[in-house]
């Protein structure tokens, strides 16, 4: 009997290594889907993710192609593409309720604003809106859902994440409108560092996450367009577009705070 015990123990050591093992091999894949998911139903946009490639054993990891879409009602194909995206994590606390990640570097993000020009605010501050929504739901917002502890699709509660630091360089932001076809333009993306997200309440839900760095993303994006594409409003002033085209040249100094 004893010895058919030990069998049967020794069998179930195996299958749960086995599941283990099955699980760490295919972290990768189930990041990449989770981020498409996620993504996608907190920005209302087609959250496309080329490769992930995560080392438990240092933490390091690689995210590359990363690309956001636009919300229904926007014509350019996409608002963000993030090139790669290099995290560091605290392998320590990947198995607890609140995961330490050390270091987001997200390298060369090209970031497409187009202006709604009959009003309303433009594609990035529609996807600024749908994160803000899509956090306060989770359980990450202002209100009566703020008060209610986060939790996954499972019921069970959400991991949470402190991130100290995210830095964002080598970035290019670009206006492009069908209604200012003659006007896109394009200007660097100051670069953008944030610090300690979700330390100072004890983790953050990815949901706040993601709306605390896309924000930053995109009034930053919103404040280089307006001081460095003046000369885009001075060609839409000189007439060359014809007479609608000085009225489009006003609604873009509207939308951009010059």
């Amino acid at each position: 009997m004893i010895k058919k015990i030990a069998i049967a123990l020794v069998v179930l050591v195996v299958l749960i290594a086995g599941a283990v093992y099955f699980f760490l091999s295919n972290l990768d894949g189930y990041i990449k889907s989770a981020m498409e998911k996620y993504g996608s139903e907190a920005t209302q946009a087609e959250v496309k993710v080329g490769g992930v490639k995560i080392g438990l054993r240092d933490g390091s990891g690689q995210i590359t192609n990363v690309t956001i879409g636009n919300p229904k009602g926007f014509a350019t194909p996409q608002a963000f593409s993030l090139g790669e995206v290099r995290i560091v994590i605290d392998p320590a606390t990947v198995t607890k309720d609140v995961i330490t990640i050390k270091e987001v570097l997200i390298d060369k993000p090209q970031v497409t604003y187009e202006p709604n020009l009959t009003g309303g605010g433009g594609n990035l501050e529609a996807i600024q809106k749908n994160v803000s929504a899509y956090a306060a739901k989770m359980g990450g917002g202002s209100g009566s859902a703020a008060s209610a502890p986060a939790s996954s699709a499972g019921g069970k509660p959400e991991k949470k994440l402190i991130i100290e630091r995210v830095t964002i360089q080598g970035g290019q932001v670009s206006i492009k409108s069908a209604a200012l076809a003659q006007a896109n333009a394009s200007t660097a993306l100051p670069t953008i560092t944030l610090r300690d997200i979700g330390k100072a309440k004890g983790g953050a839900t990815p949901a706040e996450v993601s709306n605390e760095i896309i924000g930053a993303i995109s009034q930053q994006a919103a404040r280089a367009a307006a001081s460095n594409l003046g000369g885009v409003l001075q060609g839409l002033q000189g007439g060359a577009g014809g007479a609608g085209t000085g009225g489009a040249a006003d609604q873009l100094r509207g939308l951009l705070g010059r």
